[in-house]
């Protein structure tokens, strides 16, 4: 691979085993062993926090990349409750400036939510218009081959967090690091790409969630064919391969993780034998 990349992920000592954190790095290894994967534990958090006084967690994703981003020709963040189950091809080829995920399945919602998630696209960056919903992205999984955006999502942040804290706490459109994310993704400064859009027949985290009791309904009909992870996508029935699975979930996630023993004890209970196998394979 000629070019030089970089997965980082943020993870504080306290949630190093109850995400299984091992279980990400070596499904990394497993495909990718040339690909460098830094781990942002509790001692480069706390540099961070004394560096920036306003840093509060929401806002942490493009700090624990720009130390990274002048060794690298790309830098991807990946959250620590992620999985790697298939090559990330679609990423690491990408050209484009900024490379996102879907954050809104082939149902036009956020996992088992009523809708989908999206916001205004404000000016400077954009005209006002809602983004579209299969175009709002997840910052649970972002790249970029330019440099520029990690410290402009960064700067934007601070600009978000001092709008909430004396303006208004409720400011629609830049509520945390996922709608600063998307801010700059559409703006017309950067080129960007979804590369698990609808029609692309690859999933790479949350457009793989939905169901009607949990967020992770999906998962039990997860499959395994030729030695890939597959799902069929519920809006044409076409196979995908599942490149990235994403727990998210917020506190229910949690509590979830903590009853089961941890993320990846939970996820044997959300799964057929077939998908569990492989994922111990790839991950042991």
């Amino acid at each position: 691979m000629s070019k030089k990349i970089l997965i980082s992920t943020w993870c504080t000592d306290d949630y190093v085993d109850l995400i299984g954190l091992e279980k990400l790095q070596n499904s990394i290894k497993y495909f990718h062993p040339d690909v460098d994967h830094a781990i942002v534990d509790t001692a480069m958090t706390n540099k961070i926090y004394e560096q920036c006084p306003w840093m509060r967690p929401v806002w942490m994703m493009a700090p624990t990349c720009l130390p990274y981003v002048e060794d690298y020709d790309m830098v991807v963040h990946i959250d620590g409750d992620c999985v790697v189950t298939g090559p990330l091809t679609e990423l690491f080829e990408s050209d484009e400036d900024i490379i996102g995920v879907r954050n809104n399945n082939s149902f036009n919602k956020a996992s088992r939510g009523p809708g989908g998630i999206t916001i205004a696209h404000l000016e400077p960056w954009g005209d006002g218009s809602p983004i579209p919903i299969q175009g709002f992205v997840n910052a649970g999984l972002v790249a970029a081959n330019r440099k520029e955006f990690w410290y402009e999502w960064h700067s934007l942040n601070q600009e978000a967090d001092r709008i909430k804290r004396e303006v208004n706490p409720y400011f629609h459109g830049l509520g945390d690091e996922q709608d600063t994310l998307n801010q700059l993704f559409h703006s017309k400064k950067y080129t960007s790409k979804v590369i698990d859009s609808m029609g692309t027949n690859v999933s790479y985290g949350l457009c793989n969630t939905w169901g009607t009791e949990t967020h992770w309904d999906s998962w039990k009909d997860l499959y395994v064919e030729d030695d890939c992870l597959c799902l069929d996508d519920p809006a044409d029935g076409a196979k995908m391969k599942v490149k990235v699975l994403h727990q998210a979930g917020g506190t229910a996630a949690a509590q979830l993780n903590k009853s089961s023993g941890g993320l990846r004890e939970w996820m044997k209970t959300v799964m057929s034998t077939e998908a569990v196998n492989y994922i111990n394979k790839i991950t042991s």
